[in-house]
């Protein structure tokens, strides 16, 4: 008998404290709309880079090594 209220009491402390990890991980960033901000990929380390200092509408967007210039800088609008 004692046994399975340890055992119970085991499960329930287990199972609330997955609960607790699972809605804790996730998490937003504040941004300020309107300030510049440069976007960094995670895994090459590159920004996002307006191809050959395009001004045009539809320029060519990739990544390129940061260099934290204006064609690399970009700001959130509120919708």
């Amino acid at each position: 008998m004692r046994k399975r209220i340890l055992t119970a009491a085991a499960t329930v402390v287990l199972a609330s404290t997955g609960t607790v990890a699972v809605t804790t991980d996730a998490s937003a960033a504040t941004v300020q709309a309107g300030t510049p901000y440069v976007l960094v990929n995670r895994n090459s380390g590159k920004a996002l880079d307006v191809y050959n200092l395009a001004t045009t509408d539809g320029a060519a967007i990739n990544q390129y090594t940061r260099n934290d210039g204006a064609w690399q800088q970009w700001k959130f609008l509120d919708a």
